[in-house]
């Protein structure tokens, strides 16, 4: 009982963070998805729809990543950045307001803050994509 207790909120934290990161990534995991849900609708195999939706998915962020060292104009950059930003910030919120109402108050504030976070570091992400 002493062990499964740290045990259980050292997965729990481990869930959340992977929750948060993943809402980072809205756009990239909602583009292979499509991808990889599109072509087994089209009849392909289970695994080909799979590879297909890996590679939709990684092929988005290395195309975001190569427009973000590639563009030279801030206006063109500041598209970009935003439309991985918006769906990460809205995927942060959806993410954080799920969280709050199980933990039992449903703060709007809460989920703003936790939205604003996920697209701040999703806007990170392209900023500096060489990091």
């Amino acid at each position: 009982m002493l062990i499964l207790f740290p045990l259980t909120l050292i997965g729990v934290g481990f869930l959340i963070y992977a929750l948060f990161a993943s809402a980072t990534l809205a756009l990239p995991i909602g583009a292979g998805l499509a991808a990889g849900f599109g072509s087994a609708a089209l009849g392909i195999a289970p695994l080909p729809s799979i590879v297909i939706g890996i590679a939709a998915f990684m092929g988005v962020i290395a195309l975001g990543r190569f427009a973000a060292v590639s563009l030279s104009s801030r206006p063109a950059r500041g598209m970009l950045i935003a439309v991985f930003a918006i769906p990460a910030a809205i995927a942060g919120f959806s993410v954080a307001s799920a969280f709050a109402s199980l933990a039992g108050f449903a703060s709007f504030a809460v989920a703003l803050v936790a939205g604003g976070l996920s697209g701040a570091v999703a806007a990170h992400r392209l900023a500096d994509p060489v990091a």
